[in-house]
Order: C-alpha cells, then sequence, then structure tokens
C-alpha cells in the first residue's frame, strides 16, 4: 500500500509540474507582469507578454524554459465602452499570444493617450503601436480619429447592432476619420451591419452572433491576428 501511495504522489507531482510547463494544452499566464497607468486623469492597465525563445534556432516553438524580456515590442490600446462592458476574457488572450504589449482602458478616456506614454517605454520603445476598440460611440470616433491621430493600424469590433448606426458610412465623412488618420482599419460587426467603410485603407469583416447575441471570440482573435500582420507582431 505504502508503494501505491509514493506511486500516486509522484505521479501527482509529475502532472503538476507537466501542466506548470504549459503541456497538456494548459499553459501557464501569458503574461509577464501588469501594472496600473495613469493617462491625463484616466486609469489604464499595462499588460506586458511573457517571451520565450525558439526551442531550436529559427523554430517557431518556444522554450519555456528560457524567458526573454520584453523589449521594441509592438503594442495595442484598448478601449472598451463607457456602459462597463469590458470582455477581457476575449481581448487580452488573443493579444498575448501574439506578444503584444497592451494598455487598457476598460472605460473611454476624455483623450487620447499621450504620445510618449508607450513610446518612452522599454517594453514598446521604438515599435508601432495600434488600436482595438471595442463598440465605439460616433462621438468617440470623432474625437480619437480626426486630425492627430498617429495608430498604424485600427480594428473595430462593434458587437452591439443598434450602434452600428454611430459607424461611419458611405454618406458620412468617413475619409475625414479614416483616410488620413491611420494607414489600415478593420472593422468586425454582426451580419446584417449596413455600415460601409468608403476608405481604401478599411476592410470590413462581417460575423453571426454567438449565443449570447455578441461578436463570437474567433472576431477577437481575427482581429488580434490582422493587427499582428499590420504592425509586424509575431
Amino acid at each position: 500500500m505504502k508503494s501505491v501511495a509514493v506511486a500516486r504522489h509522484s505521479f501527482v507531482a509529475l502532472l503538476v509540474a507537466l501542466l506548470a510547463d504549459g503541456l497538456f494544452g494548459c499553459a501557464s499566464s501569458l503574461w509577464q507582469r501588469t501594472e496600473k497607468v495613469a493617462s491625463d486623469g484616466s486609469d489604464a492597465r499595462l499588460y506586458v507578454p511573457k517571451l520565450w525563445a525558439p526551442l531550436r534556432p529559427g523554430s517557431v516553438y518556444p522554450n519555456k524554459r528560457v524567458p526573454l524580456p520584453a523589449k521594441g515590442r509592438p503594442s495595442v490600446v484598448v478601449v472598451c465602452p463607457g456602459d462597463g462592458t469590458c470582455p477581457k476574457d476575449r481581448i487580452l488572450g488573443p493579444l498575448g499570444e501574439r506578444g503584444f504589449v497592451v494598455l487598457l482602458f476598460e472605460k473611454p478616456p476624455s483623450e487620447q493617450p499621450k504620445d510618449d506614454l508607450l513610446r518612452t517605454r522599454a517594453e514598446s520603445k521604438g515599435a508601432p503601436t495600434g488600436w482595438l476598440l471595442i463598440s465605439p460611440t460616433g462621438d468617440f470616433l470623432r474625437r480619437w480619429m480626426g486630425p492627430g491621430a498617429t495608430p498604424g493600424a485600427v480594428a473595430i469590433l462593434q458587437d452591439r447592432v443598434p450602434g452600428l448606426t454611430a459607424l461611419p458610412s458611405p454618406s458620412s465623412p468617413s475619409e475625414q476619420f479614416f483616410g488620413s488618420a491611420t494607414r489600415r482599419v478593420m472593422l468586425a460587426a454582426l451580419l446584417g451591419s449596413e455600415a460601409g467603410m468608403s476608405s481604401e485603407g478599411a476592410i470590413e469583416k462581417l460575423y453571426a452572433a454567438d449565443g449570447t447575441g455578441r461578436l463570437p471570440r474567433q472576431a477577437y482573435r481575427d482581429a488580434a491576428e490582422w493587427l499582428a500582420g499590420e504592425l509586424s507582431a509575431r
């Protein structure tokens, strides 16, 4: 009986070790650390990704025993809607998997983040920054996407059908918002959207609602993948 108990204890210890190494499909936390950041009176949280050396030179598989510092990584500013709906579980995972430094506002700040908020940090210094806007209002877009906007790419996820009327359409001055403000824009919305993007630098992707009537998780993953391609994150 004693030998059986010892064997069970050894098996449990081995299982815990394997899970800690991210095997059996159960990966450890994607973030090296998080910290609170203030921008013009608005609070945000900074997420710094965990990075690993390749398993072998040129390999896409990480060596979980050799961590790398996060330096000069592409970053994404995420802004959630003002009603308190911020699906962080859907947002952060795909961004962390692609090694983005993330600055997350759970509510829209009154002003755009200061230009040096990410550019002067070692984690993201010298790398491009993109925006991921969750269900933004028309007023928010006018304030954030006008002259002076400097993101390398913008992804807009609009999962509320009634709010789609606030988005630019061919009959509204969408060029003013998107034509010169940024290089590329991706709009993801539920099927049935009548929103159009007249700028040549914009694309639109439509999704069917999930069981809760919202955009499916795949939309958030596609947005992260698109931002990674635009900002050259790996």
